[in-house]
């Protein structure tokens, strides 16, 4: 059995921020990160645009291996943590390893939802999460001429945009009216499928397909309604759910995620968590939840680092995640959340093809969702950080010509 001082589970960007910070504050304890993936850092950001080729694959990567030789920190690659012990502090992996540790980080993120429908394992339905994924898409493209989509998340978009720049005949397939509808509401969710549908996506709403149909590949979809469409390549973007099977019996605080503190402590002492997988006590907003964006999870990755190393930080930020949608900007800011407690305002309309939808809750602004309106973001990021009273202005807030900034 190997003893460790930090051991850090996960070797995405929260993972690797979180040993990159322990390290810079003690130079002398082991290190290590355990990762399932084949590879070193990389950026999930970016895979995207490999496929559209404004990145090479060399760049998606983010981290050299010197980098983790230069730091002292030590990587192991492909091997699961199976079992996790925290009452004698010790984990073990497929490989038949134990490691004891003084001090663990728990940070594993989410897999792929897949699809549990007829003929779902046939070449060519694919998933976008890992290197290997974005290699075996970007070589089913090069084969390909149709393509349909299934989801309407940012993954569907990402997977949109991708086969048409690739110049391939796309349809995209979501279960809402529009695009996002249940969570950016009707009009956004209107200028969103107008932005897609104007470069090139054919949208068909208010759609489920049943099967897949083919033999010894993808040859198309079939609808809930009995329709069938021509395809070579499915990409399907339906969501993740977290790593956190081999928690079971742990010993830790489990509900949607791991549940931790304002400082990602556990509810087991010398236990943190971080990440997509942290459900964690959010100072702002004054309640727990998860945050699964790439900006988030390496915020936190400091924060812990700091605070395994005996410090005390409170996790505090203002979520922000941006995808450019065929060049036009669309932003998530804070707490999408909508509830009965929740009014909104929008700014802007679809014949400017500008859209902000405010969520205000107790006088606050909470969240929002920007397209095509970037001045915005910085000034809406504020208010909800500095949980500034919006009262006197909030007559003003539909306005777009109103500055936010000024309140």
């Amino acid at each position: 059995m190997q003893e460790i001082d930090y051991l850090i589970v996960g070797g995405g960007i929260a993972g690797t921020t979180a040993a990159e910070t322990i390290r810079s504050r003690d130079s002398n304890s082991s290190i290590v990160i355990i990762t399932e993936e084949a590879d070193r850092l990389y950026s999930r950001v970016l895979l995207p645009r490999f496929l559209r080729n404004e990145n090479t694959f060399g760049s998606l990567y983010i981290r050299q291996e010197k980098d983790y030789r230069e730091k002292n920190i030590t990587l192991f690659t492909n091997e699961r943590v199976l079992k996790v012990d925290t009452e004698n502090k010790q984990i073990s992996t497929d490989k038949k390893r134990s490691f004891s540790y003084k001090k663990l980080l728990v940070a594993t993120g989410g897999k792929v939802n897949k699809l549990d429908i007829p003929d779902a394992d046939l070449p060519g339905v694919v998933y976008m999460r890992t290197l290997e994924d974005i290699k075996r898409i970007k070589d089913l493209i090069s084969k390909s001429k149709e393509a349909v989509v299934l989801g309407g998340g940012f993954i569907g978009i990402e997977f949109a945009q991708s086969f048409i720049k690739n110049g391939l005949k796309t349809a995209s397939i979501i279960r809402e009216k529009t695009f996002w509808d249940t969570i950016v509401g009707e009009n956004s969710g209107k200028l969103l499928s107008q932005i897609l549908t104007e470069n090139g996506v054919k949208i068909l709403a208010e759609s489920q397909v049943s099967e897949f149909i083919g033999n010894e590949k993808l040859e198309g979809v079939k609808l809930l309604s009995g329709q069938s469409i021509v395809a070579d390549i499915a990409g399907v973007g339906i969501g993740i759910h977290l790593d956190i099977d081999y928690l079971k019996d742990s010993g830790l605080s489990i509900k949607k995620g791991v549940v931790t503190n304002e400082y990602l402590e556990t509810s087991v002492s010398g236990v943190w968590a971080a990440g997509d997988i942290a459900e964690f006590y959010d100072p702002i907003f004054q309640k727990y939840h998860t945050m699964g964006n790439w900006s988030n999870a390496s915020a936190q990755g400091r924060t812990v680092g700091i605070n395994m190393t005996g410090e005390k930080s409170v996790f505090e930020t203002t979520s922000t995640y941006s995808i450019n949608i065929f060049g036009i900007n669309f932003s998530f800011l804070g707490d999408p959340s909508v509830d009965e407690n929740t009014e909104i305002i929008e700014r802007g309309s679809l014949a400017d093809k500008k859209l902000v939808r405010l969520l205000i809750r107790n006088g606050l602004i909470v969240g929002a969702s920007v397209i095509n309106n970037p001045s915005d973001r910085n000034a809406i990021g504020q208010l909800i950080k500095n949980r500034k009273k919006i009262a006197s202005s909030k007559t003003k807030l539909g306005d777009l010509e109103f500055d936010l900034s000024t309140i």
